[in-house]
């Protein structure tokens, strides 16, 4: 391990693999940290690999508030490889588990992860790391709430839009409520949107049971390359879609075919401050195409006016589409 590493880092390491141990982390922060300076990968991989060891789990339960008040040498700034350091270590993830989950210290196969709530700001795309291996990326304006148990995953996808690509696990299914909708998986790839009155569900990879929630005989399966939405209480039956690797809005694109109008402005407020009002709501029905970029929805609005006869004022506050 890099002979530079100090105290710090270790106090670092371990507030991460809490982290990772309690729920969700930014994947970008994290990222950033381990790249940050040579060693930091070695050291929260060994700490990691101890807190996974059932044998420490006993003495860190007895250990976790245990002071050390041995004094420690003026030059001590490296790694020191004694069983002290190391159970200080350890005991500050038990330690700061405590703190954020409000909740004492058990072994691991019982912990009730603490919920954890994550938002984007207007136009920002943000890729979020699961404690499980799981993986969410939320479009711009959008907000999630994770729980990971021992008998089950569940996301509350409150606004907006998410992509998931969802570990495999039989004794843990992955359940995403959002809105009037709930979609049941145990190991998939899926892309779940909340617009305006309907939810949205696209599946890229495997299979995903959708129902309106706490309804279980509105279900259905959706597969790969499917879409479904849940409208008037009910998921319509699965479509074919044409399906993506990614979707065009991680890297800020939109692509429609014969979409009604109605249906794109929910996706373009996800990026931009402005409301998106109409003065005519026969307009909502107004069938539109292209591919436009995402970054500036008064520019797509305008091209998409000349093109499908509708004009577009724009005020301090809004987009106000017109008849012509």
């Amino acid at each position: 391990m890099n002979a530079h590493i100090t105290e710090q880092d270790e106090e670092d390491a371990a507030l991460w693999v809490a982290r990772h141990m309690g729920g969700p982390v930014d994947a970008t922060a994290f990222s950033q940290w381990l790249d940050g300076k040579a060693g930091r990968r070695e050291l929260f991989d060994a700490m990691w690999a101890s807190c996974m060891d059932e044998s420490v789990t006993a003495s860190l339960q007895e250990h976790a508030t245990i002071q050390d008040n041995a004094p420690v040498a003026a030059n001590d700034t490296a790694v020191v490889a004694r069983p002290a350091r190391a159970l200080m270590a350890l005991a500050a993830v038990a330690a700061v588990l405590v703190v954020i989950g409000g909740f004492a210290w058990q072994p691991m196969s019982h912990m009730l992860a603490p919920g954890e709530s994550y938002q984007t700001a207007i136009g920002e795309v943000r890729e979020i790391a699961l404690a499980d291996g799981s993986t969410v990326v939320l479009n711009g304006a959008s907000a999630i709430e994770v729980q990971l148990a021992d008998d089950g995953r569940h996301v509350t996808l409150n606004t907006g839009e998410a992509l998931f690509d969802v570990a495999h696990d039989e004794k843990r299914p992955f359940t995403v409520e959002a809105g009037a909708g709930e979609v049941t998986v145990l190991g998939t790839r899926f892309d779940l949107a909340l617009n305006d009155q309907q939810i949205e569900l696209e599946v890229l990879r495997g299979v995903v049971r959708f129902e309106a929630a706490g309804a279980d005989n509105t279900a259905v399966l959706v597969r790969r390359a499917q879409r479904s939405v849940l409208q008037g209480g009910a998921p319509t039956a699965p479509v074919s879609a044409v399906v993506r690797s990614e979707p065009d809005w991680r890297t800020g694109w939109l692509e429609m075919t014969d979409m009604p109008l109605g249906q794109l402005i929910p996706r373009l407020e996800r990026w931009t401050a402005k409301t998106i009002e109409l003065e005519d709501p026969a307009l909502l029905e107004r069938r539109v195409a292209g591919r436009f970029k995402l970054s500036d929805p008064g520019e797509v609005l305008t091209g998409l006016g000349a093109i499908h006869g509708f004009q577009v004022r724009e005020t301090d506050t809004s987009f106000v589409i017109q008849g012509p």
